[in-house]
This record gives C-alpha cells, sequence and structure tokens, in this order.
C-alpha cells in the first residue's frame, strides 16, 4: 500500500468515526470504586496543606488508582498494581503517627481499600473478555495505554490472541483492524487515536468510578473551517448504587492523575560540583531503587514484543510507572559501555580519552569561571537549543552532544582544537556504537531465551548475558517515580539499590 492510499485510508476512517461516534463503555467496578472514594477522601483533606508531608502518600495512591483504570488484566498478571499497593499500605503507615482523627480514619480505608484491589479481579478485565468471547472472527486490536499494560494484557489474553498494542505503535505498525478496544479514558490517549484513526470502529473501556469520558479535541477544532468532532455513544454496565458520594465528585481529574501523567517532569537546575547532579529515585519492582539523572536514553524491555523488538532505547525523559528497565548488575551500563569503547579505539586508546578529557574540562572550567546563567545565556546565543543537557555534557561517559553542528560551536566557544576533538569524539561514540551492538546481541539471546511471563508476573526478572564487561542483568518494572528531585553523587546514578523506596527524600 502506498503513502498516498495508507492516508486515504486514515481519512476515510477518520470521517467514519465523526459520522456514528466511538462508544465509551463504563463497567461498574466496585474494588476500584472504593479505592477511588479513599484516594479522593485523602485528597480534599490535604488540599489546604502546604506541607509536603502528604507528597508521598498522595503521588502513591493517585498512581495506583492510574494503574487501577489502565490495567484490568487479572491480579495474577498485575505485578504493578500488587506491588504499588503495597507501597501505599507502607506510606500510609508511616504517617499514622503524624495524622488527625479525620486523617488517620482516612489513611485506614485507603490501606483497606488498597489492599482489597489485590484480592479480586477488576470488573473491567471480566467484561473485556466477555466481550472477546462475543468478537467471532472480527479483526480486533487492543490499545493500551503504555507498554507495561500492553504486556500484561497480552499474557492474560493469551488465548484470544489478539493484537495489543500502544497507540503509537499501532500507528508504527501500519495494520488496519476492523474495531479497536482503548482500556482507559479517552484523556489519557493521543488525539490521533480518534482524528486519523487506524481502526473502522473505537470503543473505549474504562471503569465506571472515572467520570470524565469526553472525546477530547484539538485546539484547533472550534476557528477550523471543517470541524471534525467525535461524539461519544456511552454505555453503563453493572450496578451503579456504590458510586463514591456526591459531595466527593467536584474534583477534577487533574487534580487526581499522577504528576507524571501528560506532564513533563521538568529539567534540574545546575549543581555546581563535577561529582554531584540532580536525579529524581524510581521505585523498581523487586525491592530495588536506582538513582536516575538526565541523560540521554536507557536502556528497556517489551516483554510483549518478539525478536529484535522487545530489547529498545528509551529517552529518560519517557521513563514512566509501567516501564520496564533492563538494568546492569553491580554496575552501571553507561560506564561498562564506555570503558569497552575506549578498548575499540584500539592505539588511539589514549588520544581519545586525552582529547575528551580536555573539552570537558574547558567547558566545567567555563561554568566556574563565569557561573551558569551567564553560560547559558552565551550558549543560547550561539544557537545550542538543548541548554538543559549542557552540564550533563561534562558527565566522563557522555561522549558528545548529540548535534554535530551544536557539537562544533561548543568546541569552538572552548577554544581548543575543533577538528581533531570532533574526529576524535566521533571515533569514539562509533566505538561505543559497536559495544552497544555487541551487548544488545548477546541481550537479544538472552532475552529471548528469558521466560517473559515470570516477569510479567513477578514484575522482575533475573538473567546473565555475557558480552565485554557485562554478566548479570536484572528487568524490572518501574512503579514509582519520586515528585522531588535530589542531589546524588554521579557514582550512585543508574546503580541498582536496595530498599529506600517507602519514603521520598523531602
Amino acid at each position: 500500500m502506498s503513502r498516498v492510499e495508507r492516508l486515504d485510508g486514515r481519512y476515510r476512517r477518520s470521517a467514519l468515526l465523526a459520522r456514528h461516534g466511538v462508544e465509551v463503555v463504563a463497567v461498574d467496578d466496585p474494588l476500584g470504586t472504593r479505592f477511588d472514594a479513599a484516594v479522593r477522601r485523602l485528597m480534599m483533606l490535604v488540599r489546604d496543606d502546604d506541607s509536603q508531608m502528604w507528597d508521598g502518600i498522595t503521588n502513591t495512591a493517585k498512581a495506583l488508582r492510574w494503574h487501577l483504570a489502565v490495567q484490568p488484566q487479572a491480579i495474577a498478571y498485575n505485578p504493578a498494581v500488587r506491588e504499588m499497593a503495597e507501597l501505599v499500605v507502607v506510606r500510609a503507615e508511616m504517617l499514622r503517627a503524624a495524622a488527625s482523627s479525620e486523617m488517620e480514619e482516612t489513611l485506614q480505608a485507603l490501606v483497606d481499600a488498597a489492599k482489597a484491589v489485590t484480592k479480586g479481579d477488576p470488573a473491567l478485565g471480566k467484561e473485556l473478555v466477555d466481550a472477546f468471547r462475543e468478537l467471532g472472527d472480527l479483526k480486533v486490536a487492543i490499545v493500551a495505554a503504555n507498554t507495561s499494560a500492553a504486556a500484561g494484557m497480552a499474557a492474560w489474553l493469551s488465548a484470544y490472541m489478539p493484537a495489543i498494542r500502544t497507540a503509537q505503535q499501532l500507528v508504527r505498525d501500519g495494520d488496519v483492524h476492523e474495531h479497536a478496544y482503548a482500556i482507559g479514558p479517552p484523556r489519557w490517549f493521543p488525539l490521533s487515536l480518534t482524528t486519523a484513526p487506524m481502526t473502522e470502529g473505537l470503543s473505549f473501556y474504562l471503569p465506571s468510578w472515572y467520570r470524565d469520558r469526553a472525546i477530547p479535541t484539538s485546539a484547533l477544532t472550534d476557528v477550523a473551517e471543517y470541524k471534525v468532532k467525535v461524539g461519544a455513544r456511552e454505555h453503563i454496565i453493572g450496578d451503579l448504587s456504590l458510586s463514591t458520594p456526591l459531595q466527593e465528585k467536584s474534583q477534577p481529574e487533574e487534580d487526581l492523575a499522577p504528576a507524571w501523567v501528560g506532564k513533563s517532569v521538568g529539567h534540574a537546575p545546575t549543581v555546581h560540583s563535577a561529582d554531584k547532579v540532580w536525579a529524581r529515585r524510581l521505585v523498581l519492582s523487586g525491592g530495588y531503587t536506582l538513582l536516575l539523572d538526565e541523560g540521554e536514553w536507557i536502556r528497556g524491555l517489551v516483554p510483549s514484543s518478539r525478536g529484535d523488538d522487545r530489547v529498545i532505547q528509551i529517552d529518560v525523559e519517557a521513563v514512566r510507572p509501567g516501564s520496564y528497565l533492563l538494568l546492569r548488575m553491580g554496575a552501571t551500563e553507561r560506564q561498562t559501555l564506555y570503558d569497552a569503547a575506549v578498548r575499540l579505539t584500539g592505539m588511539r586508546a589514549e588520544e581519545v580519552t586525552a582529547s575528551q578529557a580536555r573539552w570537558k574540562a574547558a567547558l566545567q572550567e567555563r561554568f566556574e569561571r563565569f557561573g551558569s546563567a551567564r553560560v547559558l545565556r552565551q550558549l543560547e546565543v550561539m544557537g545550542i537549543e538543548r541548554l538543559h543537557r549542557v552540564r550533563a555534557w561534562i558527565e566522563p561517559a557522555l561522549i558528545r552532544p548529540r548535534s554535530d553542528d551544536e557539537f562544533k560551536r561548543l568546541l569552538e566557544w572552548l577554544k581548543v582544537p575543533v577538528a581533531e576533538s570532533y574526529l576524535l569524539a566521533n571515533l569514539l561514540a562509533k566505538a561505543r556504537t559497536r559495544a552497544s551492538d555487541n551487548v544488545t546481541r548477546q541481550l537479544h539471546e538472552a532475552v529471548a531465551h528469558a521466560d517473559m511471563s515470570l516477569l510479567e508476573r513477578d514484575g522482575h526478572l533475573e538473567f546473565s548475558a555475557y558480552g565485554d564487561g557485562f554478566r548479570g542483568w536484572l528487568a524490572t518494572l518501574v512503579l514509582d517515580i519520586s515528585p522531588n528531585l535530589e542531589i546524588a553523587e554521579r557514582a550512585d546514578v543508574r546503580k541498582l539499590m536496595r530498599g529506600r523506596g517507602a519514603k521520598w527524600p523531602g
């Protein structure tokens, strides 16, 4: 099919959805309704409290609520919900001593509701299975909110063998389906799912306690010459008599969404030390934590994919709860890859490392002499766009900026040999690509033989892959991300650590 034909098909399908609308199916979910009510009560109590002591429990509770809305699989296939519920319990118990009687009662309700969601399967999932049993030969896709949800549903629905994709994967694959079931509220999916659809029909399945069921529209819709608005046909399944009390319905969904849903985590201010960086703490399945800095990328895993698509590189800014990370045990992958790359440059290794040290030291000296504000202003005038990344360029294991043009401008501004520094940095970068390819090849082979059902069941999986400086690996699910930045020793970032996940640093 040609590009023109594909584009024409999307216009045709968009017109169909605009004419007939999409289906929004809200399923009564007693367990989720109980937890939603507890979260709403908690948020009402802390609404006027300016202290940060409640941030840990509110962020974790909102994150669990999000998982319940987009991951309807049976609890045995849902490690994120199980471990997030445990984290809610731990953080609530830590706050009891500082709680008023009303708050203590609310925390107890939250704990009881969090425990309850791990004792039964979601009603939304049961309804989805019933729908599949009636589908016959219809070519159907399930659209998941993220790769973690897709992986869990793939294992859970393996008997039905549906195509399970994120919205981005659906577009990338280019396959057209007769109907799609998007699992979660419409607001949590990209507009293209309805405005440029890859399916003839579309249904959103979500729990009834999530009340914002409107189909989002583009900001340009009201001013466009040809307005395209997709309507919704709403269906309620089940008994809603146990819904959240009316007085709690006034809270907007924006206040109940996790900080990382539809928002940027922001960039850290400059740390005036070569040995320290700003980082966010991640809570990982298996009792691990990780300090994640602002590097370019980190290695990840998509359990539901096949072949070489299973091991991926994730932009650091795209890491979210629900992402699977693939981490080197015992040392950071970044430094190990850098060391391997230096070895691969052979007889030019000493020359390469000296050149790297020279321009990085020059950049560090500029920061120390002029201060961050002045340095960043000068670089902005020179046309450097990714200013928030400039400080990271000093890191030993980060070889060079992505942009060739920005790198050359930087070298010229630092008054170091431009041609030589550029050539040697590219030589090292190519060597690191070779080292990374070698590791990736070993990882692909190891992951291909690993039991992904164990990862999807438990949330983490240890295995071995032998490469240049690499041995043990851990695939693990991101459960939560700290709302706070903390100053960390450079040597500690991206290194697996045990514990410290129950309470964020202040």
